[in-house]
């Protein structure tokens, strides 16, 4: 390896990070802390490309850069989002010009902090040519995550796991133990605040579990529908259609982070003909109708379902959670179940099927391909639990591959 260049395909000291599905904010402490675990960090540069937020991370071996690969690759540092995608980059080295939020040099304490425009700069071996001017305009326009920026709001900071009362990083928001984040990487202590993050004042927003849901199609929407359509990314507790406009509906999840993975997928998408808006609702809980009170069905209790995807810590669901797509994943089917009696199924439910296919080293899962997206969600909805035996229930979600 020389100038900045790698031999194809081969282990490098230096790994690129894309973080994907990143609803709360990661910063360079952040996977100071993760990567730290696999051998020391020389260095660390960070930088958005093609809206997707990545870090290039240099380690003094190949060795360690191999472990932190293979056992990071695919994980999330957060229970179903912010997802790790490594590979080894191009540069055999990084040269860090400033140490700040971008990036830092750990064997050079003394650098100046310089400043976002000059980002680019902090980079060498060939990288301004490889990813392009596209960078230089990014790094020069992109504006910082201050913590006065996140103590306003800032726009597209959906929430914050470093405070009080959700848990601390790489942690489950069960207690007891990790679902689906990182197992066993440590971090800060539960409840304090990552370093970059303080000054967060509102605590209820980042709490939040309850979604505003508007816009619904009134004359096929439903309690159980909504449940089992945001079930997909949470486990739904409570849902109520509002009485006096009941194209809007409450609907409450078990914890913050799912309510965020809920708006990030759910919001505009299209469900009975009808674009939904899902927002944070100011309410910190659905109440249940008071005796006396009319409701006509439209508020029912979920929280002791036995369809929740996520209640289980540890649960594979965590791993297989994906935007709404024209393609559903179909699992719990039996053996002696056959491709013309599920598609015989979807058929006499009003669905047209496009395509179908087993998976071939396991016959109880399979992908059905719709028409549309919309028909796929309205799909999603009806057959999610559909009696497929006298013993097995179909489950359905979305997939993140076609057939």
């Amino acid at each position: 390896m020389t100038n900045g260049q790698e031999i194809q395909g081969g282990p490098n000291t230096v790994l690129r990070v894309i973080i994907e599905h990143m609803i709360y904010p990661i910063t360079l402490e952040i996977l100071h802390v993760i990567f730290q675990r696999f051998g020391k960090v020389l260095k660390i540069v960070t930088f958005t490309k093609n809206s997707s937020f990545q870090a290039l991370i240099q380690y003094p071996d190949t060795q360690s850069a191999q472990a932190a690969k293979q056992a990071l690759d695919g994980q999330n540092i957060y229970n179903s989002c912010c997802t790790l995608r490594i590979d080894y980059s191009k540069m055999s080295s990084l040269n860090v010009k400033y140490n700040n939020d971008k990036s830092r040099d750990f064997t050079n304490p003394n650098l100046p902090s310089g400043d976002t425009e000059n980002q680019l700069a902090a980079l060498s071996g060939g990288l301004g040519t490889t990813l392009g001017t596209d960078l230089t305009l990014l790094l020069a326009t992109q504006p910082r995550l201050t913590r006065e920026r996140l103590a306003a709001g800032a726009p597209g900071v959906l929430s914050n796991p470093f405070i009080p009362g959700i848990t601390s990083p790489l942690a489950s928001p069960y207690a007891g133990g990790v679902a689906g984040g990182i197992p066993a990487l440590g971090g800060f202590a539960l409840g304090q605040t990552a370093p970059g993050l303080r000054g967060l004042t509102n605590p209820n927003i980042q709490l939040a579990t309850v979604l505003l849901v508007s816009n619904l199609n009134e004359e096929m929407v439903t309690p159980d529908a909504l449940f089992t359509l945001f079930g997909v990314y949470g486990d739904v507790q409570r849902v109520k259609i509002l009485y006096n406009k009941k194209d809007s509906a409450l609907v409450q999840l078990a914890e913050p982070q799912q309510a965020h993975l809920a708006i990030t997928h759910m919001d505009k998408l299209k469900v009975f003909g009808k674009h939904i808006r899902v927002m944070l609702s100011k309410h910190q809980s659905v109440q249940l109708p008071k005796e006396g009170q009319p409701d006509a069905g439209l508020t029912k209790d979920y929280s002791q379902s036995p369809l929740h995807r996520f209640k289980k810590p540890g649960s594979k669901n965590y791993q297989n959670i994906y935007p709404p797509s024209a393609t559903l994943h179909l699992s719990n089917i039996p053996a002696t179940v056959e491709e013309e009696d599920i598609k015989e199924a979807f058929t006499k439910n009003g669905f047209t099927v496009k395509a179908f296919k087993f998976f071939p080293k396991d016959r109880k899962m399979a992908l059905i391909q719709l028409p549309s997206m919309d028909e796929a969600v309205a799909a999603l909805i009806k057959m999610h639990n559909y009696q497929l035996s006298e013993s097995n229930h179909l489950r359905v979600s979305f997939s993140k591959s076609s057939i």
